[in-house]
C-alpha cells in the first residue's frame, strides 16, 4: 500500500493546492492522511466543501491541540505505518508535486533502489523555479543538482519532509519522526536516524516537487559558510533546543557555540527590534537542550 501524509495547519488554501496535485497524479495512492494539527481557519469545512471527505482515498485526523509540525508526522506516519503502508510519502502543506509524474517517478526509482536497500529515505527534488528551494551540499540551482546526479540520483542528499518517500522497513529500524520536537530540526533528525540506520538516503533530480524558498542569505564566517537569519523568538527558541539536543548526542560541540550561539548573536546583532527577547529565547532553547527538556516547552 501507498500511502500519502500531509501535515497542515492554518493553511488550508496551500493544502488545497498540495490535494489536488494529488489527484492528479499517474501514480494513485491508496490512502491520503490529512494531519490538521487542529487549525481554526475552518480547514474541515473547507475539505468538506471541496468534497474531498467522501473521497475513498482520504483519512482526516484531527488532533485535539496544536502538536506541532513534529507531532503531526508522527501522527501521520504511525497512522499510515499502522494501516499497513508500505511505502509512506511526508509532505508538509505549503509544498505541492510539482507535475502529475512527480510521485510515479518517485516510486519507480525506489522500487529499483529497493533491490539493493529496503531501508529507504529517498526525496523528490524540492525547488522554487529552477532554484533549489533549499541548499543540498553546495548546489544552489536545478542545473547543479542535475549536473552533479548519477544515474539521476544525488546520494547522501535528501531535503524532508517535501516529497520524502520512506519505506516500511526504515520505519521498523527507526520508528516514527519525534513528536517531543514540536517544530524545527525534525525532519533532520529522522534523515539522521535513517543514516545511523544504514539506510539508503536519496534524492531522485527527475522527480520535481515544489516549495517556497525560505528568505534566508548565507554569510561567510571565520571561513565558513552559514545561514544568516532570524526567525520570531519562538521559533528560535525551538531551532537552539532542538539542534543543541541533537548536537550533543554527536558530541558536536563545537557546532553548538559556533552555528547555535556565535553565529546568531551576529545575526541577531543586525536586527532592528526584538534583540533582547530574541537572545533571552536563543539562550533557554540552548539549555533547555543541553538538558535534553523537549516538548511544547514554549507557546508560539
Amino acid at each position: 500500500m501507498l500511502a500519502a501524509v500531509v501535515v497542515t495547519y492554518n493553511r488550508k488554501e496551500l493544502l488545497g493546492n498540495n490535494i489536488r496535485m494529488l489527484l492528479k497524479q499517474t501514480l494513485a495512492f491508496d490512502r491520503v492522511f490529512i494531519v490538521d494539527n487542529c487549525s481554526t481557519d475552518g480547514t474541515y469545512d473547507y475539505l468538506v466543501q471541496q468534497g474531498w471527505m467522501n473521497c475513498e482515498p482520504f483519512v482526516y485526523i484531527k488532533t485535539a491541540s496544536n502538536i506541532g509540525g513534529a507531532g503531526g508526522f508522527y501522527t501521520g506516519t504511525k497512522a499510515a505505518y499502522e494501516a499497513g503502508a508500505d511505502w509512506i510519502v511526508l509532505m508538509d502543506d505549503d509544498g505541492a508535486a510539482a507535475d502529475e509524474h512527480t510521485f510515479e517517478i518517485l516510486f519507480d526509482a525506489s522500487q529499483k533502489l529497493y533491490v539493493r536497500n529496503r531501508k529507504l529515505f529517498v526525496n523528490a527534488l524540492v525547488q522554487q523555479g529552477e532554484l533549489l528551494s533549499f541548499k543540498i551540499a553546495h548546489m544552489y540551482s536545478v542545473a547543479e543538482a542535475l549536473a552533479a546526479a548519477k544515474d539521476g540520483i544525488l546520494e547522501g542528499a535528501a531535503n524532508p519532509f517535501n516529497g520524502t518517500l520512506v519505506s516500511r522497513e526504515l520505519v521498523d529500524a527507526i520508528g516514527y519522526p519525534n513528536p517531543d520536537f514540536f517544530i524545527k530540526g525534525d525532519e533532520v533528525d529522522y534523515k539522521q536516524r535513517a543514516f545511523d540506520a544504514g539506510a539508503y538516503v536519496a534524492t531522485v533530480v527527475d522527480s520535481r516537487y515544489t516549495h517556497p524558498r525560505p528568505d534566508t542569505h548565507e554569510r561567510t564566517v571565520l571561513g565558513k559558510r552559514v545561514p544568516f537569519f532570524v526567525e520570531a523568538p519562538w521559533k528560535e527558541y525551538y531551532a537552539a533546543r532542538n539542534f543543541t539536543y541533537m548536537y550533543k548526542q554527536k558530541g558536536q560541540y563545537k557546532a553548538i557555540a559556533f552555528e547555535l550561539i556565535f553565529v546568531k548573536l551576529l545575526a541577531i546583532a543586525s536586527m532592528k527590534c526584538r534583540k533582547w527577547a530574541t537572545v533571552n529565547m536563543l539562550f533557554r532553547g540552548v539549555c533547555d537542550g543541553w538538558k535534553g527538556r523537549m516538548g511544547a516547552t514554549v507557546k508560539p
